[in-house]
């Protein structure tokens, strides 16, 4: 006998188990996907692309944790209502921290001028007292 309490209940109703098996075809084939959309994401990071590198990185990093999450994590064979719901948080995190970097360059002048205000000022150090000459 188990000491599961809930062991009793599954094996009672087998549709409250929630088992996916999701092929290994599947999980080869996102691995490879996460390896690809990393060496996008290297060589991405070569080209100056602007105010779109930003964009561009955060879409290809959304789409990698959109891989894992659906197939890795199982969401894929969830609720779709679940599924909605991490996606759009997902898209929503990722709009939000590139409204951030995109916004970011605005203040480099309060930024310099506050870290040129705090900058030590250093007086001269005196000149060294002339040796008396030697007789």
């Amino acid at each position: 006998m188990s000491d599961h309490a809930e062991s009793d209940v599954h094996a009672e109703n087998p549709q409250s188990c929630h088992v996916h098996i999701v092929p290994v075809k599947v999980l080869i084939g996102v691995f490879i996907a996460l390896v690809i959309l990393t060496v996008v994401t290297v060589e991405a990071a070569k080209y100056d692309t602007g105010a779109l590198d930003v964009i561009v990185s955060m879409a290809i990093a959304t789409a990698k944790a959109s891989l894992v999450v659906f197939i890795f994590m199982h969401l894929w064979y969830d609720k779709p209502l679940n599924r909605i719901a991490f996606f759009f948080s997902i898209v929503f995190a990722a709009f939000f921290l590139c409204m951030i970097l995109l916004d970011s360059h605005a203040y480099d002048d309060y930024v310099q001028g506050f870290q040129q205000d705090k900058t030590p000022t250093v007086a001269p150090a005196p000149a060294p007292a002339a040796a008396p000459a030697k007789k």
